[in-house]
Formats: structure tokens, sequence, C-alpha cells
């Protein structure tokens, strides 16, 4: 049976906030998609093919952005239990998301050469460079041969759009590796093209399928984009202070790439402005020991503080968008996993 969520899934390590738990409302149809993004990739007679999606399918993450898309596609209705089932719309596009992020992630894992992911090989790491290529762009022809069966031209310009911030995002990013001067503006404009961009349009698209309403699509967008800005600096924030067992890949890949993130430019200004020993940031320094030198120096600074300070921002400003939705258990839920970002800080920040 393959697993609705991998061993990972949860927003933090507080007691409580599985996502199952969470996401309870939609099980049923995150169900639904995960057949149907099983029969999507399936659906190919060569066997190769088959080893490496049925790879890829027993690790699958937190699900995170079908069920974005899921519970805007509910909430904008704005119904509750006993609701009807979605309408093929509405899966495709859950599952098309998720195939987008599975590409993006093979993607990086190449690009960042990567060799672990969810706790196990990861694509390069397994079956090389070239594959893991094809395999990228596999996944995101499956996802628009999907968007494109919902019939919608609208669709295609939601998901379409993200997608080029994603790959613009990604090329920024390599452009500006090994600049440790990077400002903060730079820094948060990756976390929208490659993050932020991908949440909101899956709560824009999410909507489109079950409303017409651009006033609603648009609140579910504002509020995918802010909770994707949150979501991405706390994930930057794990990269750099949680273990590999808590993060379920190799800690410092960030770093270790060359990325600029912003949580270590906060901690590098803090260097700067101190008297501390010089931060020796050059890639074939960067091991176990700097890593811990790295997080001491992180707690010890200001910057958990602003850290902190910044996602709560968004969280805050992510709530405020859901005001304007009709009250049900979707919209509980959407509250719930941006609230479960906010009470994260705390515990990834910890030492």
């Amino acid at each position: 049976m393959i697993p609705l969520f991998g061993e990972d899934a949860c927003l933090h390590e507080g007691k409580g906030s599985s996502l199952s738990r969470i996401l309870r409302p939609i099980l049923p149809d995150l169900e639904v998609v995960q057949g149907h993004l099983a029969r999507t990739l399936r659906d190919t007679n060569d066997s190769s093919v088959r080893q490496i999606v049925d790879f890829l399918l027993e690790s699958p993450g937190k699900r995170m952005r079908p069920a974005l898309a899921l519970l805007s596609a509910r909430a904008a209705l704005g119904k509750g239990n006993g609701s009807p089932g979605l309408g093929r719309a509405s899966l495709n596009v859950a599952t098309a998301v998720e195939l987008i992020h599975m590409a993006s992630l093979v993607h990086d894992d190449l690009i960042d050469a990567a060799t672990v992911r969810h706790h196990r090989p990861s694509i390069p790491a397994k079956w090389g460079r070239r594959v893991s290529a094809a395999v990228g762009d596999h996944l995101c022809g499956k996802a628009f041969q999907l968007v494109a069966d919902c019939a919608n031209p609208r669709l295609f310009a939601i998901l379409g759009s993200p997608l080029c911030e994603m790959c613009e995002g990604e090329l920024l990013q390599v452009a500006w590796r090994g600049d440790f001067s990077l400002s903060e503006d730079r820094c948060l404009a990756v976390v929208e093209k490659k993050t932020a961009a991908l949440f909101s349009a899956c709560c824009a698209a999410g909507a489109m399928t079950t409303v017409h309403e651009p006033i609603i699509c648009g609140v579910l967008e504002r509020f995918g984009y802010h909770f994707g800005v949150a979501f991405q600096i706390l994930d930057d924030c794990k990269d750099l202070l949680s273990d590999e067992k808590r993060l379920g890949k190799t800690p410092g890949q960030d770093l270790l790439a060359g990325d600029v993130t912003l949580p270590l430019v906060y901690l590098i200004r803090n260097f700067l402005r101190g008297s501390e020993k010089a931060l020796d940031l050059r890639r074939q320094t960067v091991g176990e020991r700097e890593l811990v030198r790295l997080s001491n120096a992180f707690h010890s600074s200001s910057a958990p503080g602003k850290i902190a300070q910044l996602i709560t921002s968004h969280i805050g400003q992510a709530g405020q968008q859901l005001e304007s939705i009709a009250d049900s258990e979707f919209k509980v839920s959407l509250q719930q996993l941006a609230d479960h970002i906010a009470a994260s800080i705390s515990d990834v920040l910890a030492r």
C-alpha cells in the first residue's frame, strides 16, 4: 500500500502536530488524489520508468501542495461535513501540483548534487544525472496533461506562471551562489519565486475548480503566498539548524551548494558587527563541526528574533486573508496549518 504521508509528515516536533490530524476533513480527498497520482505515473509499459515511479511513490513527503489545493477548493465552496465529492478538475489540479513539486525536487537534487531525500537516496544518486533530468521533465509533462484534461484555460495561466517563477528563482539562486553579501530582499525574492509562487497557485487553482468568483480566488491566492513565504523561511532554518534524522536529508545542503538563505544573511550580518572569528563559508570547509559552530553562532545572535518576527508577520497576514472566507471546517484546517507554522518557530529555533 502506498503511504499517504511520509515519515516526516509533521509541521514541527511538538505533540499533536501531525498532518493527518489537521487535514482530517480532506483525508478522503487526499486518498483519491494519491490513487490518481499512482495511476498517472504508472501509465507506462516501460519497466525502467515503472521502477523509478514506484521509488518516488514510496516516499511521499508531506503532500502539502495538494492539501492546499483541496482545502482551497472546499473552503471556496464554504461547505462542511456531508459536502459532495470534488469533481475531476479539483482532483486533477491537486495531483498536478504535487507532480510539479516532485519534479522541482528531482531537479533541485540534480543541480545541488544532493545524495539524500526523505531519508533515502535521491534520484540523481540512485539513477544518475541524465536519468534525473528526464524524470523531472517527465513529471512536469504528466502534470500539464492533467491540467489540459480540465478544459479550463485559466488553470493553465494560474499553474504555468509559478512554474516559470520557480525556474527563474532557481536561476537566480544559482547565479547568486557564494555571494555572502546578498541582501535580504534578494533572499526573499528567491523564496517568493521558488516556493510562495507555487503555494499561492495551489490555493488559487484549487478555488478556481469549484467557484468562479475572482475575489474568493484572490483571497486564497494571497493566503497561499504568505503561508508559502513563512513555510520556506522556516525550512531554510531547518537546513541550517536541524540534524539529518529530523530533516530527512543531510543538513547544510544549502550552504554546501553555496546558496545564501535568509537565516544565513542575518547570521553573517551579526558577525560583521561583532568581533568574533570570521566565518569560513567555503564549500570545502562545511562539515558537521562547522555546522555546529554556525548553529551556536546563530542562536547567540539576533537572527532568531528577526526570523521569528518575519515568519509571524507572514502568518498573521495569511490568517487575515481567511477572514473574508465563509466559515467551514476546511477554513479551520487552513488556519491550523498557518498556526502550526507559527507554533513551530520556537521548536526549530530552539537550541
